[in-house]
């Protein structure tokens, strides 16, 4: 063979791949269910192979000449396990990466029912941090599709030849445990007492900021109470007792109805229920109308009406 095309060994290829998108060594050698040190050795040995650097130690994420390279190769690995899939006559493939607190609090629940109503399809579910880049995870592939929260705030994404639609808009409001808005001396008064609150962030201030904004309240300064990096953990936090944090139904869970938090409800002044942004379905077009994205789409609208219908005034 012309030692100018000598493929590097596929365990290699499939170790970078899986790191690229998942953005962490530990979290590849999960998804490949081996040793993380084996991870480690596959993307240096592919380094010396290659003779170019695909990881910035320093940061732990891909060079630029890393996403390039695993932007070229992506569609390729894709490409061979579809045809390997296909000789074997295997169901249809599609890995759904989600936002963490959407994927654990409403999609997983929910994921039994599809899979009863349609075995035919191997759906592969994966939470990935909120501000993953969807080209950037190289999930351009004709079985890939991708769930996330898009703020109003935020500038609109390039989506250049990708599809998407809106899953849901949902009312973003506070909540606590009982303990903490005991530990409060009740609900607050006014709106402007939440300042003097516990209030949980997430990466920073900006969504607190939005929803006073929204409530017609001018604020300089947005006290923390701790930031918790995404909106899952911060929830967590608030069930442990430890603040005010903002969700939505589809963080909630079943949350409101056990108890385990409450709503926060100034007792003089009404809260605007206000959405802050959007779940938004995203895809390929080459993805967009595969039949197994078409089947998920359409059971994913559907959940989401029926969870409108249902939702309580």
């Amino acid at each position: 063979m012309d030692q100018r095309y000598r493929i590097p060994p596929l365990a290699a290829l499939n170790a970078f791949a899986a790191f690229a998108r998942t953005g962490g060594i530990r979290r590849a050698a999960a998804e490949l269910r081996v040793d993380h040190a084996a991870v480690s050795r596959h993307l240096r040995d592919l380094e010396q192979i290659l003779g170019i650097t695909l990881r910035d130690r320093a940061t732990g994420k891909l060079t630029l000449a890393g996403h390039t390279y695993y932007n070229q190769i992506a569609p390729l690995l894709e490409g061979l396990a579809r045809a390997t899939a296909d000789i074997r006559q295997q169901t249809p493939h599609l890995t759904v990466t989600c936002v963490h607190g959407f994927a654990y609090h409403w999609l997983v629940p929910r994921l039994a029912a599809f899979r009863r109503n349609h075995p035919h399809i191997d759906l592969l579910l994966r939470p990935v941090d909120a501000n993953t880049a969807f080209h950037g995870t190289g999930i351009e592939t004709d079985s890939h599709a991708d769930i996330f929260y898009a703020r109003d705030d935020a500038p609109p994404a390039a989506l250049r030849t990708l599809r998407s639609v809106a899953i849901a808009r949902p009312p973003v409001f506070p909540v606590a445990s009982p303990a903490c808005v005991a530990a409060m001396g009740g609900q607050p008064t006014r709106l402007i007492d939440l300042l003097q609150a516990p209030l949980l962030q997430e990466e920073d201030d900006a969504e607190w900021r939005l929803w006073f904004n929204a409530q017609n309240v001018d604020i300089s300064h947005v006290p923390s109470a701790g930031r918790l990096w995404q909106a899952h953990i911060t929830l967590a936090a608030a069930r442990a007792g430890e603040g005010i944090a903002l969700g939505n139904a589809f963080l909630l869970g079943d949350d409101l109805e056990t108890g385990r938090l409450v709503r926060i409800l100034p007792t003089r002044e009404p809260l605007r229920e206000t959405p802050l942004g959007s779940y938004v379905l995203r895809a390929t077009e080459r993805a967009w109308e595969k039949q197994s994205l078409s089947i998920f789409r359409a059971w994913l609208l559907e959940q989401v009406a029926i969870q409108t219908v249902n939702a309580p005034a």
